[in-house]
């Protein structure tokens, strides 16, 4: 084979294999260049050598003004919840209220690290999904509540009626409506953190755990306010057990459809999806909000045994939609493996890793002995290594990606900017953990 001015091309080459025990394959070029010109947009990408990466604009400024605008943002935000919050609660109140929030809050972001680290998100996109459900959500919900209370203002004569339409048209329809604006801005803001229907509702779990941690703060506290005038605990422990151990996965639950849909269009990168699944999963979580408030109304109240009615629903209904949803993630956290697994064995088929690295970066526990590998040779290798790993997950999620739509020069600059880095995260490792020669 020979190029255009009759010399001949050079042949790609795979490259230099990196973990433990790795050896780079045999071929006639080891190294990082690959020459040879793209010829389907569809196929993974290949690098000339020196080919350099297509220029893109820095916009430093414009970070800077959104980093400072969003803590500014932030700590307004605090201010008012502390006004709105934490003040008409009383500080000691609240810190036992704080004190019992924090056991579901463990539990939903306990679950949320498990479904995260196969595929890892950034973690200031994590934190600021948090921060949303448990700041911005909130206060835009108490916002437009006031206004809804306002519009149903309570007569003696219809308190029911109003205690009703609170608890089944209010809170679901506000509550996740303002809950999954967070998304809709996480999409908004680069497509990047959700590319998927597992990246959607872990963002939604996030969002919907915050908004839930600084709803449990409100009603711990009032239950204990009520406690102490009554002169008992079991109001406060009542409340505690409904919201803290049977129910902490609720708002979860319901924001999580609305994640879903929209990761499912982010995958298949459709806009009428991301309005017919996004809306169809907000309106659904809003029918699952709508019959978990309303279940109260209607169930018959044993006076020897109050929660006998609540129990029995919650074990007919609710347990059976709960188990269903962790079967979907389930589902959804075996799929990405075998996404990864397809995907990274085409970009080794093209020489970009050897079959012993597609089975180290499918691998939770390889990848676990690859970074103790690289850690032996210094901290900055096994940085190296966790960078190499953590681009390798994008570059292969990316990719199912794209493949259901059309290639565009940002898919194809991105996906240039993640070889790069694996390559440039390959050659840091190499230099460091190759043995030295003495003479």
């Amino acid at each position: 084979m020979t190029s255009s001015t009759g010399a001949p091309a050079r042949q790609p080459g795979p490259p230099q294999a990196v973990g433990p025990g790795a050896a780079a394959p045999a071929g006639p070029d080891p190294g990082y260049g690959y020459d040879i010109a793209r010829t389907d947009p569809r196929a993974p990408g290949r690098l000339g050598p020196g080919t350099p990466a297509a220029a893109r604009p820095r916009r430093r400024w414009l970070r800077w003004v959104l980093l400072i605008g969003s803590l500014l943002g932030i700590l307004a935000s605090l201010v008012v919840l502390y006004l709105v919050v934490i003040r008409p609660l009383g500080i000691g109140t609240a810190l036992v209220a704080l004190t019992a929030a924090l056991v579901p809050v463990a539990l939903v972001l306990g679950a949320v690290w498990w479904l995260d680290r196969y595929t890892p998100q950034p973690r200031l996109s994590l934190v600021s999904a948090f921060a949303w459900g448990a700041i911005g959500s909130v206060l835009l919900s108490l916002f437009f509540g006031t206004f809804f209370d306002a519009w149903i203002s309570p007569q003696e004569e219809t308190e029911l009626i109003d205690s009703f339409l609170g608890a089944t048209v209010q809170a679901p329809v506000i509550e996740e409506t303002m809950k999954s604006a967070g998304l809709f801005a996480l999409l908004v803001w680069g497509r990047r953190y959700i590319s998927g229907p597992l990246d959607g509702v872990v963002y939604a779990a996030l969002i919907a755990g915050g908004f839930a941690f600084t709803e449990n703060i409100l009603y711990f506290g009032n239950s204990f306010h009520q406690a102490q005038a009554a002169g008992t605990v079991d109001v406060f422990w009542q409340t505690f057990f409904l919201r803290g151990i049977l129910s902490p996965f609720a708002h979860v639950s319901f924001t999580a459809l609305c994640g879903l849909g929209l990761g499912i269009a982010a995958e298949r990168r459709s806009l009428m999806l991301y309005f017919g699944l996004g809306l169809g999963g907000l309106s659904l979580g809003m029918a699952l909000h709508a019959l978990w408030n309303g279940s109260s109304f209607f169930l018959p109240v044993d006076p020897e045994a109050p929660l006998s009615g609540f129990l029995r629903y919650y074990v007919t209904v609710q347990v059976p939609i709960f188990l269903l949803l962790v079967g979907i993630v389930l589902f959804l956290r075996l799929r990405e493996k075998r996404i990864l697994r397809r995907q990274l064995s085409e970009y080794g088929r093209a020489g970009w890793f050897s079959p012993d690295e597609v089975e180290m970066l499918v691998s939770m526990r390889r990848r676990r002995r690859a970074e103790t590998w690289a850690g032996r040779h210094g901290a900055v290798a096994r940085m190296g290594m966790h960078d190499l790993i953590r681009a390798a997950i994008s570059l292969g999620m990316e990719r199912h990606s794209v493949l259901f739509g059309r290639p565009t020069a940002r898919t194809r600059a991105r996906e240039r900017e993640l070889l790069e880095q694996i390559t440039a995260d390959r050659r840091l490792i190499g230099a460091l953990t190759a043995p030295v020669v003495r003479g």
